[in-house]
């Protein structure tokens, strides 16, 4: 039987977007940045084949509408705050037939279709997380989680290891993937004086 696999894609609203990114960059300029962010990750992911949809939750209208031209499946976030988000988005795929979801946030400007690969390839236990950390091994970049509800998300302060030690209470099976794109994230303004120094892709900014 094949392994029906989610991506979701949490996105908050683009008015509250990047707030962190404040000192270097207007509003509406980090609005633009997650939108040219956002549209790139559906490009990438729509490059995997073993990836059978994309969900995307949350409350921008804006967003909501983006996913909706692009054949993803909108869900209106239904309680704030990320995790909650995340949460609703598995309970989803778990009731469309989802074997796994891979978590996928709006800040990884170097992520491709190989690492996502490579994430699939991790996650062939029936019972398995694949977590991909950013490049301080403290936050969770990508998450594939089989069975959807293997897990409670945790995103936030050391997510990585609380993931990881969660997975491994839990009996999970539990491997690690790292590479420079998917460890790479824009999240404060050193992160992105960084990107704009790489033989990057062009984001609208």
């Amino acid at each position: 039987m094949p392994i029906h696999t989610y991506a979701i894609i949490p996105v908050k609203p683009l008015a509250r977007a990047k707030s962190r990114l404040a000192r270097a960059l207007k509003a509406s300029t980090r609005a633009a940045l997650v939108r040219s962010i956002f549209s790139r990750t559906l490009d990438i992911i729509a490059q995997v084949e073993r990836i059978d949809g994309v969900i995307v939750v949350s409350r921008d209208l804006t967003i909501l509408e983006l996913a909706r031209q692009r054949n993803a499946i909108a869900l209106a976030e239904s309680e704030s705050g990320l995790n909650s988000a995340i949460t609703q988005a598995a309970q989803w795929a778990a009731q469309h037939h989802a074997r796994a979801v891979i978590v996928i946030p709006v800040d990884l400007p170097l992520i491709t279709s190989a690492d996502l690969d490579a994430l699939i390839d991790r996650g062939v236990e029936e019972r398995c997380v694949v977590i991909a950390p950013d490049r301080h091994e403290d936050g969770t970049n990508v998450l594939l989680v089989r069975p959807p509800d293997a897990i409670q998300f945790a995103y936030g302060a050391s997510s990585f290891n609380v993931h990881r030690a969660q997975a491994l209470e839990r009996g999970l099976r539990v491997h690690e993937y790292r590479s420079p794109t998917t460890a790479f994230d824009i999240d404060v303004p050193d992160d992105l004086e960084l990107y704009r120094a790489l033989d990057a892709p062009v984001l609208s900014e």
